[in-house]
């Protein structure tokens, strides 16, 4: 299943940001070969994923959503509570903010201590909390074993319904989400990136930065928090789910009696408009005091709900495959271009996907015509059948990757009733990912690369500045 972490692909876009840095490539001539790609005869495909046990779904009358599964196979238990938060609900002022409330309500509750919580913790069996916010979606969630299944809904309970809010966490969650915001400015490719979401976004939430506005984590206090939590920890909002080694009625029956106390209240609504459709190919150029070029090249692209994102999977797949993609395996290779990368973030209806690099001047030319004809290449050219046959198997194995994991399938249950794409979304979105053909994916490219943008920092001109 996919985005196993606290966030499904958000964390694959939050991790190559907060590490990206630019170094400055050496100038090489290219060489003149291309990866040669086996064509071997492709082999029959088969449906890889398993639904596992039916799920119970059960709505309280604050509107909380519970959903649990058995899972009697494992000795592990997950379980995650999600609600709706983040970037497509955040104005300016919060931006940014969801991360700081989901990362601080982790260190203490009204009736745990942070030393208490975290004995109790360890109590039950190792017990580990984890929490994340990104687009569109937050995750609070608990892993243990199958004999403490009943000690982690009591726990995870307490975190969400009583969370205390020490001033030190929060301190602490602030020091560290406006340092990554702080990165995304000062790291050229990070920086780069950024302007190409202002650029490509624009009129909507997502034009702001991956981990939000600067000033707004610097100027937030812990009120705001507090109040952004009232705000958003209310029953129509918050999803729960639990799958693991237990009984289900007896533990839907502890679950309704830990969430009824969760206010009434409605999920929050989203904020600012659609992007601005581009109507012609966008070049944006700032002048930093850097040593290389910095680019962000990219095309619009289908979100997590639309029918043509398995298709685009595929293409994400062959731009980032890193030991035979023309652009992450070549570039670097031919020593053209350093820090190269690929984002695809799971935003919802509309995404995008874009090749971030590092080049030196001389290198530049070279680097850019190879990005810009590989990735209109997908337009005009199916792929072969010898990458063909790789690509889709390892969109087909990413996607269902360690799905018989209690608190992977608990994330992803809890995600899709969340954002309302049904519980039966892997299940249809195999199904057309088998049913694709090379030249479906070559005509949903031309469909969406449609208007370009590149962002680029250049370095700073001699004399340009007093």
């Amino acid at each position: 299943m996919p985005h196993r972490s606290n966030l499904i692909h958000f964390k694959r876009l939050s991790t190559l940001l907060a590490g990206l840095a630019l170094a400055l490539a050496t100038a090489l001539p290219a060489h003149a070969q291309d990866r040669v790609v086996p064509n071997t005869p492709a082999k029959p495909r088969v449906p890889i994923y398993d639904p596992g046990q039916p799920v119970e779904r059960k709505v309280l009358k604050n509107g909380v959503r519970l959903l649990v599964q058995e899972q009697r196979t494992s000795e592990r238990v997950g379980g995650v509570v999600a609600l709706r938060m983040g970037t497509l609900y955040e104005n300016e002022d919060e931006s940014g903010l969801s991360q700081v409330l989901v990362k601080s309500m982790l260190a203490a509750t009204g009736t745990r201590t942070p030393v208490q919580l975290q004995l109790e913790l360890t109590g039950a069996d190792n017990a580990k909390l984890a929490s994340g916010a990104g687009s569109d979606i937050g995750q609070i969630s608990i892993g243990t074993t199958r004999e403490r299944a009943s000690k982690a809904v009591e726990l995870l309970a307490d975190v969400v319904l009583h969370p205390a809010f020490p001033d030190t966490a929060f301190e602490s969650a602030k020091a560290l989400y406006l340092g990554k915001a702080t990165d995304e400015l000062e790291s050229p490719l990070a920086a780069s990136y950024a302007l190409f979401l202002h650029t490509m976004y624009r009129g909507s939430s997502f034009e702001r930065p991956a981990y939000g506005m600067v000033h707004s984590i610097a100027a937030a206090r812990r009120s705001d928090i507090v109040a952004l939590y009232r705000k958003l920890f209310v029953g129509g909002n918050v999803t729960v789910a639990f799958v693991g080694n237990f009984d289900g009625k007896k533990l839907m029956a502890q679950l309704e009696k830990a969430f009824e106390a969760l206010p009434d209240g409605a999920a929050p609504a989203r904020v600012g408009g659609d992007a601005a459709v581009a109507t012609a190919d966008t070049l944006v150029q700032e002048e930093r005091p850097i040593l290389a070029n910095a680019v962000t090249f990219g095309f619009p692209a289908p979100g997590y709900d639309d029918p043509d994102y398995p298709a685009f999977m595929v293409v994400d797949s062959y731009l980032r495959s890193g030991d035979r993609s023309p652009i992450t395996y070549w570039l670097p290779e031919r020593q053209l271009a350093t820090g190269v990368g690929v984002l695809y973030p799971p935003y919802p209806k509309r995404s995008s996907v874009a090749v971030y690099y590092g080049a030196t001047a001389a290198n530049l030319p070279a680097a850019r015509d190879t990005v810009q004809s590989v990735m209109r290449g997908l337009t005009r050219n199916p792929l072969d059948e010898g990458e063909w046959g790789v690509q889709i198997r390892r969109v087909q194995n990413n996607f269902f990757d360690d799905q018989s994991n209690p608190l992977v399938r608990a994330r992803n249950l809890s995600r899709y009733e969340t954002e309302g794409v049904g519980l039966d979304y892997p299940q249809r979105f195999e199904t057309r990912l088998l049913q694709l053909k090379p030249e479906d994916v070559r005509a949903t490219a031309e469909k969406w690369f449609t208007h370009s943008v590149e962002a680029m920092l250049v370095p700073t001109q001699s004399g340009s500045r007093p």
